[in-house]
């Protein structure tokens, strides 16, 4: 048997056939567009997830290490007074400072009343030095720079005399056994600061790491 082909059945193939292709067309066009747009939301949120990252590196104090150098203690073995030598170094991208407008704090709860305003101590960095080697060769500095490692001596006491003994006993932030204290730097009035924990363990002794 002869199969015959009409023309009408050819141009209806040749219709469908366009209609696939043309919808074909439409569909790629739709995935294009939702991958540019994609694309363009993606490359958008790196770019300012970048921006982002940069604002929090930059203009921080990054803390190398931090070393209970010297303690006292009243009668009661209770730590009086304390001094602390800590390592520092910039973050990358931080722009030269002058080292008196780096301003210091270490924090703690208030023993009298808890959950209030924090007793602190608190100074800035002009006695901060450069030092090489094991730090046995300091060198005072006025400007803090990136690149360079820097080191200071924090001094850490209560700050009243409760009973009028010539004795500073409350108030201030020396070291409390199996307590965190939080030491904090603040770069000049920039807003940006950064924090770190202070950790004493049950026994407190010079040489000891806190952080």
């Amino acid at each position: 048997m002869r199969r015959d082909c009409s023309n009408e059945s050819s141009g209806s193939a040749g219709i469908s056939a366009m209609i696939i292709f043309v919808a074909l067309i439409l569909v790629s066009a739709v995935v294009s567009i939702v991958v540019f747009q994609f694309s363009q939301e993606l490359f958008n949120h790196s770019e300012q997830d970048a921006e982002d990252t940069q604002v929090i590196i930059q203009g921080k104090i990054m803390v190398m290490d931090a070393t209970l150098t010297a303690i006292e203690l009243d009668n009661n073995e209770n730590p009086l007074h304390a001094t602390i030598q800590i390592t520092l170094e910039m973050s990358p991208g931080t722009p030269d400072i002058q080292d008196d407008e780096i301003k210091w704090a270490v924090l703690c709860e208030n023993e009298n009343t808890p959950h209030q305003t924090r007793w602190s101590n608190e100074g800035n960095l002009e006695s901060i030095t450069t030092a090489t080697g094991s730090g046995s060769d300091p060198g005072a500095v006025d400007v803090v720079e990136v690149g360079i490692t820097y080191m200071i001596t924090l001094s850490l006491h209560h700050t009243t005399d409760t009973d009028n003994d010539d004795v500073l006993d409350q108030g201030g932030c020396p070291p409390n056994y199996l307590e965190t204290h939080t030491l904090i730097f603040a770069m000049g009035n920039s807003g940006s600061y950064t924090s770190w924990d202070l950790r004493y363990d049950e026994k407190l002794e010079t040489g000891d790491r806190i952080i």
